[in-house]
């Protein structure tokens, strides 16, 4: 078996433990949430704080975050034309769907196990612009479309949520002493590596917990109409950035994997606190997971992606 399906096998297994601990009731939605909140603030942290601590800066990783908010923000504008003629309370979670990708409890782990560190890097920074789609663009057309303007400032609520998110408290840290070549020392540095590595499984495992495809019928055809949308324009984009942009290998292979990612699981946060359709909301993250996650598999293998 090679590299890449030793990687995606594996995490197949630890996706499937995760399952089967939920489905024998060991552990149910309830502690995946804390397992969920419990990683925010430890193993991923620590990991994008050792990343970006490692990065090799140039001008061209300006380019992720950009890319990231310019896809975002055309995908959540088609998707608010394409659902204009649906229930209010539909219209709100479809529209907020169609932008937005999980980075952090889904592709982290594949992409560090695929192409390690360096891969991070071109993901991390790729995130940078997916939290101002996820925190800002989705956050604000929800509320929008819900006619609950929420908190009297909302920007200032939405601004505090992404400077008070831990991971990216890290990546400010750990580029800032990357930047001015702030020393961390070396006991410090070790504690740091040792809770990164936890990331990988714990994140696996959550991701199996979380699985669920149980959906009422009526609603199939409105959480694929957003996942059509979703890697119809992810695909086609993706293939004519990897063909065109002037990076390297390893640069293009990442922009193309970041936006067939799957929808954010903040989506299922919003709709809750804004009373939308939580099983739509729950549905569209987790159809679109198992469809990442195959979609990625593929794209490694027919564009021989994997180092050598």
């Amino acid at each position: 078996m090679n590299t890449t399906n030793l990687v995606f096998g594996s995490a197949l297994i630890i996706i499937g433990i995760g399952y089967l601990l939920k489905s024998l009731k060991f552990i149910d939605l309830k502690d995946a949430k804390s397992i969920s909140k419990f990683l925010m603030h430890t193993t991923f942290p620590a990991l994008v704080f050792a990343t970006m601590l490692k990065v090799k800066l140039s001008a061209a990783l300006g380019w992720l975050p950009l890319i990231a908010m310019l896809f975002g923000f055309l995908s959540s504008y088609l998707g608010f034309l394409i659902f204009k003629k649906e229930k209010p309370e539909h219209r709100g979670i479809l529209t907020m769907g169609s932008a937005g990708w999980n980075l952090g409890l889904f592709a982290y782990p594949l992409i560090e196990g695929i192409w390690g560190w360096e891969g991070l890097t071109y993901a991390i920074m790729f995130d940078l612009g997916n939290s101002v789609i996820n925190f800002m663009v989705n956050y604000g057309m929800g509320t929008y479309l819900s006619g609950n303007h929420g908190p009297s400032n909302p920007w200032k609520h939405v601004l505090k949520k992404i400077f008070t998110l831990p991971p990216f408290q890290a990546m400010l840290i750990g580029l800032t002493c990357n930047i001015f070549q702030i020393p961390v020392l070396p006991l410090a540095m070790d504690i740091i590596d040792t809770i990164a590595k936890g990331n990988k499984p714990m994140v696996l495992l959550l991701m199996g917990i979380y699985f669920s495809v149980r959906l009422p019928k009526i609603a199939f055809a409105k959480v694929f109409q957003v996942l059509g949308l979703r890697y119809l324009l992810g695909l086609s984009i993706g293939l004519i950035l990897y063909y065109t942009v002037p990076f390297e290998f390893q640069y293009r292979n990442m922009l193309l994997i970041c936006l067939i990612l799957p929808a954010g699981m903040t989506l299922i946060t919003y709709s809750d606190e804004l009373n939308f359709d939580t099983g739509i909301a729950a549905a569209i993250v987790n159809f679109s997971m198992l469809i990442s996650f195959i979609i990625m598999w593929c794209l490694v293998g027919i564009f021989s992606m994997a180092p050598h």
